[in-house]
Formats: structure tokens, sequence, C-alpha cells
């Protein structure tokens, strides 16, 4: 949010990565609960001033999931943009893989906003709200299939 007296110039868009896990034609997701709210998202974070977005991503999936991860390539982004100006994301999208995959040490992450982490199937994807709302992506890359690098502005209400 700008503070006052900031100039517009002054105020960036956050950056955050996600890493998309697929395993057994099931996607990784981890559920927050914010403002009365549960949604579902990629699991993922903000990248840190000098940090690069595969070592965001790295930390992020630990503090997250419990689970070492290699971040294998790029595949998407989108911005999500509120209407009041006041929200800019950039959100970046990489396929990533367990470095062990006989790892069951999956955990929930101590954030006091996360309540639930799992793998979903696709019939489950369809019918839950992740933010932002990126299904369509997630259900052809489960598929296999190739999917475009920029989806626009993307705001869930």
């Amino acid at each position: 949010m700008r503070k006052q007296g900031e100039k517009m110039e002054e105020v960036r868009p956050r950056i955050r990565v996600a890493g998309i896990l697929v395993e057994n034609n099931k996607i990784l997701l981890i559920q927050h609960h914010k403002n009365n709210k549960k949604y579902w998202l990629i699991p993922g974070g903000g990248n840190d001033w000098g940090e690069t977005t595969k070592q965001a991503l790295i930390r992020e999936y630990k503090e997250e999931t419990n689970l070492d991860i290699e971040v294998d390539e790029f595949l998407f982004f989108s911005e999500t943009i509120s209407p009041n100006k006041e929200r800019h994301v950039l959100n970046l999208f990489f396929k990533v893989h367990r470095n062990n995959k006989n790892d069951d040490n999956i955990q929930l992450g101590n954030e006091a906003v996360l309540t639930d982490l799992k793998f979903v199937t696709k019939d489950e994807l369809k019918s839950i709200t992740i933010y932002p709302n990126i299904k369509e992506n997630l259900l052809k890359i489960v598929n296999g299939e190739k999917v475009g690098n920029y989806l626009g502005s993307l705001w869930n209400d």
C-alpha cells in the first residue's frame, strides 16, 4: 500500500514465486485462511531482496511443506492487481520436483495462515477455490500439455 506522500514510481509490485509439484497425476496445494476466507495456493511465497527466484522458491517450499525441492523450469506468470490498485503481485510459476521422491516428510509449515497441505486430483482441483485462478493451466500441466507464458491479470474476489 502506498504511504502518504510516496510517489507512484516508488511503489513496486510484490514478487511471489510458486512451485508446481505433480506426482501420480495429483498436484500439491496449500490452504490459507485469511480475512474469514479459505482458499488454496501453489506452495511458495515472496522473493526477498538479494535472493534469486530459485533460492526464494527452495526456501519457501521448505518453510511451507518441509520438502527439499529442485526447480526444473519456468512455466508461466500472472499478475494480481486489486481493483483499488493497493495490491499488485507478480506470480512466477515454476515446475519443481522433490530431491527424494521417497521422502514422506510432507509437513504443513507453522505460519498461522496455513491450514492444510495435500495432493489434489484433477477432479478436486475443479471444485476448489485457488488464488490466483489458474485451474485451467494446472489441469493442462497435470495432463502434460503446454501452457502459455503470460496469463494476464487475474484477481479473485
